[in-house]
């Protein structure tokens, strides 16, 4: 058997529209899984909420199961706590960001492993909340994250997300030298280091592995997913993903996330 690896987004593409995970994809991956493939759950959510809202299946606890978090940037497996790669934001850098956006007037949230930070506590940042089912510690100011290993910083606008690319925009040039900016939804402006992403992480994790990258397979909805549909051996986009995803990969399923999307991904190309 020619072991693979199978990088896979949580929300709109493993999950379905109520979070939960259809008996297609939890038989397909229990299927993978026991003949000795690898998963890697590859998403922007921390790693500690990733094990509190995966512990429920039961089967990602497994052996053969990986975490690559913080849009890729931490790397862990999923049974233990041991990181087997990390990534930090320049913590200059990052202070100099985190007021930008405060100055801005922005909510904004900053992560480091195990922990969620926001100089404010707003409607914002409460719908941040209750939609992810993160806990937030609320600072007064940046200045006492100095210091910190931070991983990402997501600056939110509910109201008016298309403000956001103005606020990308009029930072480019002094940020783009030490982060790379994302969408990871409409309202959500992700920064995380410079050269890393969700493909990067799929990179390390396959090295680490000892498994050629043209032996994964990566399957995701959204603008943040492009990097690891593109840098996998096989780049799948959900039906329901973006258009721009849609045109960097090499397969698009013919189900959404509700009806099995991932499981088409597993049966056509881990498991053929």
């Amino acid at each position: 058997m020619t072991k693979k690896i199978l990088a896979v987004d949580l929300d709109g593409t493993l999950f379905d529209d109520e979070k939960d995970i259809c008996k297609a994809n939890m038989e397909a991956l229990d299927a993978m899984l026991s003949a000795g493939h690898i998963l890697a759950v590859d998403t922007g959510r921390p790693t500690h909420v990733m094990k509190k809202i995966l512990h429920p299946f039961g089967i990602f606890e497994r052996e053969n199961v990986y975490l690559l978090g913080y849009q890729g940037t931490i790397g862990t497996k999923a049974s233990d706590d041991e990181i087997i790669f990390g990534h930090y934001l320049d913590n200059e850098m990052a202070l100099k960001l985190l007021h930008y956006s405060k100055d801005a007037g922005y909510s904004t949230l900053a992560f480091e492993y195990g922990n969620i930070y926001s100089f404010r506590h707003d409607s914002a940042i409460d719908k941040y909340a209750e939609r992810s089912k993160e806990k937030i510690t609320i600072i007064n100011s940046p200045e006492e994250l100095a210091g910190h290993k931070l991983t990402k910083v997501i600056v939110l606008d509910f109201d008016n997300p298309d403000s956001l690319f103005d606020f990308q925009a009029a930072h480019e040039d002094e940020l783009s030298s030490e982060f790379l900016s994302m969408f990871s939804d409409v309202c959500f402006l992700e920064y995380i280091g410079k050269n890393t992403n969700k493909g990067e992480g799929l990179k390390e994790l396959a090295a680490h592995l000892d498994i050629p990258m043209e032996n994964t397979v990566a399957c995701g909805d959204e603008r943040n997913d492009i990097f690891m549909v593109k840098m996998a051996g096989v780049g799948v986009a959900v039906a329901n993903a973006r258009d721009e995803l849609k045109a960097e990969a090499d397969y698009i399923t013919t189900v959404d996330n509700n009806n099995g999307a991932v499981a088409e991904a597993i049966n056509k190309f881990i498991l053929n």
